[in-house]
C-alpha cells in the first residue's frame, strides 16, 4: 500500500539516491513487509513514538528446539508448522493436517493455547487460533519462555 515518505535530511538522502546506495524514498518499508511475509515471519511493526520512528522486526521464536523443549507431540509440532505459515489454525484445519479426531484436536489446541503458542480468537463455530508475534512469557533468550 502506498504511503508518504519524506526524507528527514534531503541533503543526505539525495546523494545516496544518486549513488544508487538507496532506492527512492518509501520503498524500503514495503520491501521489508514482503520479505517478512515470504520468510513466514510476522510483518514488521511501525509506530511513531514521540519524535522517533520505531520499527520492530519480529524473529521466529517458534524454532524446532523450542517446540521440542515444550514437550509437544509430533501432531502438535506438525500443526504448529502449518499455523506458523498460515498465521492461524482452526479445529477443522488441525484435524486435516494431523489426522486427529475432533476431541483430540480440541485437546491439543487447548494445550497449545495454555503453553502460549496459540491465542484463541472468537467463540463457537467461528473460533480460530492465531500464532502470537512474540513469546508471551519472559525468560532468557534461548529458553522457551524468553522474549522475542
Amino acid at each position: 500500500m502506498p504511503h508518504p515518505s519524506i526524507p528527514r535530511n534531503p541533503l543526505i538522502s539525495e546523494p545516496l539516491f544518486l549513488a544508487h546506495y538507496v532506492e527512492r524514498a518509501g520503498t524500503g518499508t514495503l520491501d521489508m513487509i514482503a520479505l517478512c511475509r515470504a520468510a513466514g515471519l510476522p510483518e514488521p511493526e511501525f509506530r511513531q513514538d514521540g519524535g522517533q520512528f520505531v520499527q520492530t522486526l519480529w524473529r521466529d521464536w517458534l524454532t524446532p528446539d523450542v517446540l521440542i523443549a515444550l514437550g509437544l507431540s509430533e501432531r502438535q509440532r506438525k500443526a504448529m508448522l502449518v499455523a506458523r505459515q498460515e498465521r492461524r489454525m482452526t479445529n477443522s484445519r488441525y484435524q486435516e493436517v494431523t489426522g486427529a479426531s475432533r476431541p483430540t484436536a480440541k485437546r491439543d489446541l487447548e494445550d497449545l493455547v495454555s503453553k502460549g503458542l496459540l491465542r484463541v480468537i472468537g467463540a463457537g463455530r467461528g473460533t480460530y487460533y492465531e500464532v502470537p508475534r512474540k513469546r508471551p512469557i519472559n525468560g532468557s533468550n534461548g529458553s522457551p519462555g524468553g522474549n522475542a
